[in-house]
């Protein structure tokens, strides 16, 4: 299809306010929202659009492909098929790294100088998340966990580029940061959720708000991350046979698959109790915004009503983590059983991120690891 034909589609598909037309990756096109129904509005981005595509397809014909087109193709091709968390992200990240290496640069021009560069000010607080400069007054030093989420993704862009073909050419030829240094956290905070910690929240949560006790039963029960519980509609229950079971969707999964998961009994009896006082069918949000119940509630919103719950329990706050401290101990309290199964009921597409990032030594297994030991003995000759 030429880019003209590709511009002409575009423009069509904008008659119907609120809506444009997005090529897939291998060939035809899909209808996307854009999240209102200003025609004009409609039609200017599909007018953007359309130069995009022939600004991104000159430049690969020729040879000459710039950070504006990785970063837009990236976009365009990959990010779609990420939860709706993860493509905030790469879109804050498109606009840091554009900021940081120009918009017109060769990718295959980063050098270790900019690489580094970027790592002393984002540690040092002189620019944000945003690559916007930070008065020196008002900086504030970041870990290397954070560098490395940024680094990384760059990095993972870069690796796309080299796969990702058009008209019989690569995107790149090579990754120019490939073997460039990562910072990486030396002590990560990995703080786990006990269920002592759980008992004495629960207590005190439908004092906070009435939507936290279930909010906090399905985190401690399933493991989920918080967005993908804030995310449920009343479709993903699966509540005939108890307890029942939750059709995790794919649009809420960080790796975009979706997970079919039997409730806890536990989970179950929290959850019944919300259902009675929030009833609902279909695609409505399980729950929703107080003010506007087409959306969900928020993730800021739902942690301050866990800090408050925390203050109520009287309980400190845990270092480096809120709700995610309830996602490893779910996992860390499951090391006995098969890390397949364990992946599988709590969404881990990979059994070694589980491992490494989410079960936590504790010391009841330290002890059984020293005073359990198989006995090796010798067979006699």
């Amino acid at each position: 299809m030429s880019w003209s034909t590709s511009a002409a589609r575009a423009a069509r598909c904008t008659r119907v306010a609120g809506t444009g037309a997005s090529p897939e990756a291998g060939g035809g096109w899909r209808r996307v929202s854009l999240g209102h129904t200003d025609c004009a509005a409609a039609k200017t981005y599909a007018l953007e659009q359309a130069a995009k595509l022939r600004a991104g397809g000159a430049e690969i014909t020729a040879g000459r492909v710039t950070w504006a087109t990785v970063f837009a193709l990236y976009q365009e091709h990959r990010s779609p098929r990420k939860s709706a968390s993860e493509q905030q992200s790469d879109k804050r990240r498109t606009e840091m790294w554009t900021r940081v290496l120009g918009a017109d640069a060769n990718p295959l021009d980063l050098s270790l100088e900019q690489w580094e560069s970027f790592i002393d000010a984002r540690r040092s607080g002189a620019i944000d998340a945003h690559s916007t400069a930070v008065p020196a007054e008002q900086r504030v030093s970041v870990r290397n966990r954070t560098l490395e989420e940024d680094l990384l993704w760059l990095r993972w862009v870069l690796n796309w580029a080299t796969r990702w073909r058009r008209d019989g050419r690569y995107l790149l030829r090579e990754n120019p940061a490939r073997g460039f240094e990562v910072p990486r956290e030396e002590n990560p905070r990995r703080p786990v959720a006990t269920a002592d910690r759980y008992e004495k929240l629960a207590a005190v949560a439908h004092r906070v708000d009435a939507m936290l006790p279930a909010l906090l039963a399905l985190a401690y029960y399933t493991g989920r991350r918080l967005s993908a519980i804030l995310a449920l509609r009343y479709e993903d229950l699966r509540l005939g046979e108890r307890p029942g079971a939750i059709q995790w969707p794919a649009a809420s999964d960080k790796m975009g698959k979706a997970w079919p998961a039997p409730l806890h009994p536990k989970a179950r009896e929290s959850l019944d109790v919300w259902l009675t006082n929030q009833p609902g069918i279909g695609a409505a949000y399980l729950f929703p915004a107080p003010r506007d119940h087409t959306k969900h509630v928020r993730k800021e919103r739902a942690s301050k009503w866990l800090r408050e719950a925390e203050r109520l329990a009287e309980l400190p706050k845990q270092s480096g983590s809120l709700w995610h401290a309830y996602r490893r101990g779910w996992a860390t309290s499951r090391k006995h059983l098969p890390d397949a199964d364990v992946a599988a009921a709590g969404g881990w597409k990979s059994t070694e991120t589980l491992r490494r990032c989410y079960q936590q030594p504790d010391e009841a297994t330290v002890r059984r690891v020293v005073l359990e030991p198989v006995e090796l003995r010798e067979r006699p000759a």
